[in-house]
């Protein structure tokens, strides 16, 4: 479909609006859509968006000669501040003029419930006939329920865990290409392949845990010794492990997908949500230091020298225990992390993605 997105500012600009129109954009492009930006100011960085400067003076004939061509039209916040009233003026025209194209307006602010912006023009006090209103709140939805008597449908603004954890591009693929960041439990064991780390053990609990309807992935960071032939065998066991267990979407070896140096290695300690360590033996155990920096629940094999350098609050187990027994006993901590748990739901409910499947695309064509 043809999309026009108007409102005063665009990307690089700085603001709310700006970020979530810079999102709404990249979402569209995404799905095949074919997106334009209308502003005043602003650039797009974006190939696939086309970003049209209004003019200071009779943009109506701007507006029209791409409002005519567009599918929908989403008007960000333009119709209820008061910022531009010519572009709010021409606006509300051209939906009178252009039966056959759709009208959302985004409502981000209602000038007339700020005291601070009076007097509010007329026009911004009353709904128009041929828009479809979407507040980003149910307070704002609310508002603008009582101030026109018209309905006003919620879609809540998202956020790109992308952006906001600071991953490097590389992880992010590989985060997208498994989906590690749509609320499932990432399990992280950074380790070497040597026997001794015992990372059947992590796959066999990670097998588990699915099996008892856990959505869960592992991260498992070390690479085969190419100079080591153990280390190789061990390796190629490890991988028909997996295959045997059935889950090689869900344990991955992070070195096949991309080259893990200490950027990378900070990030997959970011998406993380606990760190399992199930050693038989260790000399000291650093990984269980760095995920205290991390801030992560610690699940590890109940040996020294992890037992004396493990935080507080760390999880032991017999490192010949059960793997169903252990992943019961993860699986129940981590249901008690409140703030792993608001994480989650954030990344299920309130990820761009999540939002563009139940909200965005259902919006377009309906």
């Amino acid at each position: 479909m043809k999309v026009a997105l108007v409102h005063y500012a665009y990307a690089p600009v700085v603001g709310g609006v700006e970020r979530v129109m810079e999102e709404h954009a990249r979402l569209f492009t995404a799905h095949g859509h074919e997106v334009t930006v209308l502003c005043q100011r602003g650039e797009s960085a974006d190939p696939r968006v086309r970003v049209v400067l209004l003019p200071a003076e009779n943009c109506a004939a701007v507006l029209r000669d791409v409002l005519a061509a567009s599918d929908v039209v989403f008007i960000h916040n333009v119709a209820t501040m008061p910022f531009d009233m010519a572009l709010t003026n021409a606006l509300a025209q051209l939906a009178d003029e252009l039966p056959a194209v759709r009208f959302i307006a985004w409502v981000h602010d209602i000038a007339a419930c700020n005291p601070d912006l009076a007097p509010v023009p007329e026009i911004l006090r009353r709904a128009h006939p041929r828009y479809r209103y979407i507040a980003v709140s149910e307070m704002r939805a609310r508002q603008f329920r009582e101030l026109t008597s018209a309905d006003c449908e919620i879609i809540p603004n998202g956020l790109d865990p992308v952006r906001v954890l600071g991953l490097p591009a590389n992880v992010a693929r590989f985060a997208d290409e498994f989906s590690l960041l749509d609320g499932r439990i990432v399990l992280f064991h950074p380790t070497r392949l040597l026997r001794r780390k015992n990372i059947e053990m992590s796959l066999t609990i990670t097998a588990e845990m699915k099996a008892q309807g856990h959505r869960v992935a592992l991260l498992i960071t070390g690479a085969e010794d190419p100079h080591n032939a153990a280390s190789r065998e061990y390796a190629a066991w490890l991988r028909a492990e997996r295959t045997r267990l059935n889950i090689e979407r869900e344990a991955l070896f992070v070195g096949e997908h991309i080259e893990v140096g200490d950027a990378e290695l900070a990030a997959l300690y970011t998406i993380a949500d606990a760190l399992i360590f199930p050693s038989r033996s260790e000399g000291f155990g650093l990984p269980v230091l760095e995920a205290t920096l991390h801030r992560l629940p610690i699940f590890a094999a109940d040996i020294e020298p992890l037992r004396t350098i493990a935080p507080a609050g760390a999880v032991f187990f017999d490192p010949t225990a059960s793997p169903n027994a252990v992943a019961k006993q993860i699986a129940y901590h981590l249901s008690k992390n409140a703030a792993l748990i608001a994480g989650k739901t954030t990344l299920a409910q309130s990820g761009w993605r999540a939002i563009y499947t139940k909200h965005l695309a259902p919006l377009l064509i309906a």
